[in-house]
């Protein structure tokens, strides 16, 4: 793989040198000053997924940059080519990074990102073309100024249900526009043993973490990285989660998403994205819906941080302008729509983009999406670099609270002490 990147720094001639239309008041290009795909040098951008490698999404990303920008090669390094910290270890830096906006942060510290703003007016990708609300999101994730990514696609968290499971006994569907004291009062219905096997009636998904987002709560307080789990918001949410647990017969048993889709036991699930799980669960015989995520009284129509998909560029990228030529082509309505239509979320203000929602996706057909565009995801939040140890740290506590080892405020004191703890521990490192 070092052969191929290096290969790909002696064969790429950086565009900009090649730019010669008239230059704007700001030094940029001009309107209309994009030169002919003609007079562009071939150019090889490399990038990589931090995560999981989707073919689908690589081999859709090069065939419409072909399209726009024939002269630049994708080369998307698979999963086989390392994990992005493996090619940091060894000075293989790609151009281009696929992650989450979570990870921004991080990358920060690692002295990865790049502001494209400069880029994005010289490639002539407006902000405007994407909702305000993710674009802040990216610059909350950081230092709440720099773009250092742009979105491409985003995630919900919505209610699904098991429409059989409701029919077996008799009970109405959810429906939008429900708090989760109404999904209790549902679940207490479905929670039953019928047939020698017992029925769940509902699991909020990541025990108290994603159902307490909505809420805007933190673990630790990034202002001063001390634990903030002692307070009446923590506690509601510690109790709500654990009355849906004592509902008889609805404690968790294994991971809620098998649950769901293989044992076909649980009736209802909050959850992100699980379409394709979905899909194949379909074809097993299973029906089933999704409608609005449940809401707080203090949040109508609100459910947690979005995980919005971002493409940055490299801070040591040698070909940063071919780059945002990519992130223009993997923001563009012609590929947003190609997606969206195979069930993905845009973060495109595009009505039309957003109404090819699904379209190529049979499974959809009948279901109630449009429930799921009903709420708004929450602000993402300005967090602390200890946030998810922080978190695992408080499920923790969570679980023996919730199996009844110890009451709500010695568990929140004890998920306290550990996560102050945690951060002293990390800062002497």
């Amino acid at each position: 793989m070092k052969t191929r990147l290096m290969a790909a720094s002696v064969l790429c001639v950086i565009l900009a040198s090649s730019c010669s239309g008239p230059k704007d008041a700001n030094g940029g290009q001009g309107a209309g000053s994009t030169p002919s795909v003609k007079e562009q040098e071939p150019v090889t951008v490399t990038a990589v997924i931090d995560g999981t490698y989707d073919e689908q999404f690589a081999e859709s990303l090069r065939r419409h940059i072909k399209m726009k920008y024939p002269n630049i090669t994708l080369d998307m390094l698979t999963s086989n080519s390392g994990t992005l910290d493996n090619l940091l270890a060894s000075n293989m830096i790609p151009d281009l990074v696929f992650t989450y906006n979570g990870n921004l942060k991080s990358y920060k510290d690692k002295g990865l990102l790049y502001d494209l703003s400069p880029l994005m007016k010289q490639v002539n990708v407006p902000e405007e073309r994407f909702e305000a609300n993710y674009m802040a999101d990216i610059r909350n994730a950081v230092d709440g100024t720099a773009i250092y990514g742009l979105p491409y696609e985003t995630t919900f968290h919505a209610l699904f249900y098991n429409k059989g499971i409701f029919d077996m006994f008799g009970v109405p569907y959810p429906k939008a526009g429900m708090s989760w004291d109404d999904v209790y009062e549902l679940a207490k219905r479905v929670t039953r043993q019928e047939g020698g096997v017992q029925y769940r009636g509902v699991d909020p998904g990541s025990g108290v973490i994603w159902i307490s987002q909505p809420l805007s709560i933190a673990a630790v307080d990034y202002r001063t990285e001390k634990a903030s789990v002692k307070s009446d918001q923590w506690k509601m949410i510690f109790e709500l989660v654990k009355k849906m647990y004592d509902i008889p017969g609805n404690t968790p048993v294994g991971a809620p998403l098998d649950q769901f889709t293989k044992t076909k036991t649980l009736a209802m699930l909050g959850q992100l994205n699980i379409f394709g799980r979905l899909a194949d669960a379909e074809k097993e015989g299973m029906d089933w819906d999704v409608t609005q995520y449940p809401s707080f009284k203090e949040r109508p129509n609100t459910y947690g941080n979005a995980s919005v998909s971002v493409a940055i560029i490299t801070q040591t990228s040698k070909h940063r302008e071919a780059a945002m030529q990519v992130l223009d082509v993997l923001t563009s309505d012609a590929y947003q729509t190609e997606r969206t239509r195979g069930g993905a979320i845009t973060t495109l203000r595009s009505p039309g983009v957003k109404a090819e929602f699904g379209k190529d996706v049979p499974s959809l057909t009948g279901k109630h999406v449009e429930d799921i565009f009903k709420s708004k995801p929450v602000p993402y939040p300005i967090a602390s670099m200890y946030r998810s140890k922080a978190e695992s740290l408080l499920k923790k506590e969570f679980d023996k609270f919730a199996a009844g080892g110890m009451d709500v405020i010695t568990a929140l004191n004890q998920a306290d002490e550990a996560i102050n703890k945690l951060i002293e521990a990390e800062r002497i490192k």
